[in-house]
C-alpha cells in the first residue's frame, strides 16, 4: 500500500515539475561574459526606443515578449472623487524595443536623485551665463566701457565656463542616450533541456 501511495505522490509531483517555465534574457558583454540575467520575478529597469521608461517586476517572458508589472505610488484622483495612492498595471512589449538597460547599482530607476539632479555641468552653465548677463547689465547701467578693469577677461572666463558646462552636459546626454554595448541573448526555456 505504501509503495503505491509513494509512487502516486511522486508522479503527481513530476507532473507539476514539468510545467511550462518562463523564458529568460541574458545580457552579455562583447567577450561573452554574463552581466545580468532577467527571468520571471526579476526587476527590470530600462528605456525603450520611443523614450518610455519601464521599471517593474517581470511576470512572464515568452514568445519574444516581456510581461512587466509596474507600480506607481502617488496620490491619483479617480472619476468618482476619491483618491488612490497605489496604481498597478501590466505592460507587455517586445524585448528588442529596449534601447538601454539600467544595470548598475547607482541606476535607481534610471535617473539621478537628490542633489545630483543639479549637476556640475548645469551649474557651470547657469553660473557662466548669469555672470555674463549681470556684468553686461551693470556695465550698461553704469555707462562704463567693457574694456575697463579687465572686464573682458572676466567675461571671457565666464563664457568659457558656460561653454565647457554646455559641452560636458551634451557629452553626458549622448552617453546616456546611447544603447548599451551589450549583446541581448533570448533563451527559450525548452531549449535548455535539449
Amino acid at each position: 500500500m505504501k509503495p503505491s501511495i509513494l509512487t502516486l505522490l511522486f508522479l503527481s509531483l513530476a507532473c507539476i515539475a514539468f510545467s511550462q517555465q518562463s523564458d529568460f534574457i541574458i545580457l552579455k558583454k562583447k567577450n561573452n561574459r554574463t552581466v545580468k540575467t532577467y527571468a520571471q520575478g526579476s526587476f527590470l529597469s530600462g528605456r525603450m526606443n520611443n523614450g518610455f521608461e519601464v521599471h517593474g517586476y517581470i511576470s512572464a517572458i515568452r514568445n519574444d515578449s516581456i510581461y512587466l508589472t509596474q507600480q506607481d505610488i502617488r496620490m491619483m484622483g479617480t472619476e468618482f472623487g476619491s483618491t488612490l495612492d497605489t496604481f498597478k498595471y501590466a505592460v507587455a512589449f517586445d524585448y528588442h524595443q529596449i534601447l538601454h538597460y539600467y544595470i548598475k547599482d547607482g541606476d535607481y530607476y534610471g535617473r539621478p536623485t537628490g542633489f545630483s539632479v543639479l549637476s556640475a555641468p548645469r551649474l557651470m552653465m547657469i553660473g557662466g551665463v548669469g555672470f555674463l548677463f549681470l556684468e553686461t547689465v551693470n556695465t550698461i547701467y553704469r555707462k562704463e566701457s567693457f574694456s575697463d578693469h579687465d572686464r573682458l577677461l572676466s567675461m571671457g572666463i565666464a563664457a568659457g565656463i558656460a561653454a565647457a558646462g554646455y559641452f560636458w552636459n551634451k557629452a553626458r546626454n549622448n552617453k546616456e542616450n546611447k544603447p548599451n554595448n551589450l549583446k541581448v541573448v533570448y533563451v527559450k526555456a525548452g531549449s535548455i533541456l535539449k
